[in-house]
């Protein structure tokens, strides 16, 4: 229910009015509708008239979206309502959308708030999530897919992809959507840099580099049953090693199981079947037999035309330089996840 008893506050330039309301958990969803939209009756400036009919039919639709989006995916933080910096993070998405009316700027700030109601207690994702609600308006959608390509080259790894047919669907799916809208101009990175999304320096990496690190066991050239016999044995049977490999795209030869160099470190040291030694010599030749990167780019290219695209732009603009913050990783993960509707764990990059 909601206490009646409203105190109002006066405030000077520039600051927010919060009203603070008694909200119990089974808070009906017209309840909660009403304290969302009175935060922003109390706080916005005084419009024209027909201004004003613009700015209440936006905020009624974000605020609609919003709860219903709230209700279906996190119904249990319903209550965060009653938290002031909750109310001031609905306030500046209200705010931001009333301005804008930018439909793909709504979904966005939608998601984004409801991943921000789950977070109760103040901690670094909760400050990450508040300033990316007011960051997100500052970004135009060239931007923001630019973030999203760089999180997904250089930050987002798929473990467990055991074929080159998976491989290039998964490709296709999560670096596709995103490279329509991508631009070279130096402009756009200054800009992310500047909103603090991320640095560009003077280092760079190639694509088909990164690949090769984390998909090292996609792009490897395989190994023929005769070479494995001579592969370091440990305190195991001779061919035991062979519960390491699989089929490889060359149907003559097999593959190791492992992704990178640090997953095969990890199983090999709890199998104790191995000293030291006998796997670094593993790593040694795991690293010697993945294809070149000029053969792993070739192949790339030739998944699809946005590949080619990617390429071009990548190596062409300050992409290749750019390292993003965590207001960056947040703004990527969520654009990611409201265009492919699959979700990354955000507390993977910000704890």
């Amino acid at each position: 229910m909601i206490n009646d008893n409203i105190k109002k506050l006066e405030a000077g330039n520039d600051s927010v009015n919060l009203q603070a309301e008694t909200i119990n958990l089974g808070i009906g969803y017209e309840d909660v509708k009403k304290i969302a939209l009175d935060i922003f009756k109390d706080n916005f400036i005084k419009l024209s008239e027909e201004a004003s009919i613009i700015a209440k039919e936006r905020v009624e639709e974000i605020t609609e979206e919003f709860l219903v989006e709230l209700y279906k995916n996190k119904p249990e933080s319903i209550d965060s309502m009653r938290n002031p910096d909750m109310q001031l993070a609905i306030y500046t998405v209200q705010k931001e959308y009333a301005r804008t009316g930018d439909k793909n700027l709504s979904d966005m700030l939608v998601d984004i708030l409801v991943d921000r109601a789950t977070k109760k207690e103040r901690d670094l994702k909760q400050i990450v999530l508040d300033e990316s609600l007011s960051i997100v308006p500052k970004l135009t959608s060239e931007q923001i897919e630019a973030l999203t390509i760089i999180f997904i080259v250089k930050y987002a790894r798929r473990l467990g992809i055991s074929n080159l047919a998976l491989f290039n669907q998964i490709i296709d799916e999560v670096i596709k959507p995103f490279t329509g809208n991508l631009t070279k101009n130096r402009s756009c990175y200054q800009h992310l840099e500047y909103c603090g999304c991320g640095a560009i320096s003077s280092f760079s990496i190639d694509i088909e580099e990164i690949f090769k690190s984390s998909y090292r066991s996609i792009f490897s050239k395989g190994f023929s049953k005769e070479e494995i016999l001579n592969f370091p044995k440990g305190n195991i049977k001779e061919n035991q090693n062979l519960v390491f490999f699989e089929s490889c795209w060359d149907k003559s030869k097999i593959r190791f199981i492992w992704d990178n160099t640090e997953e095969m470190e990890n199983i090999l040291k709890q199998t104790k079947w191995y000293t030291e030694e006998e796997i670094q010599k593993f790593k040694e030749i795991y690293t010697k037999n993945s294809l070149t990167n000029e053969e792993i780019k070739k192949y790339l290219l030739s998944i699809g035309d946005y590949m080619n695209i990617l390429f071009d732009i990548w190596n062409n603009s300050e992409m290749k330089h750019m390292t993003l913050t965590s207001v960056g990783i947040a703004i990527a993960q969520a654009n990611f996840r409201r265009k492919t509707g699959k979700t990354i764990d955000l507390s993977i990059w910000i704890k």
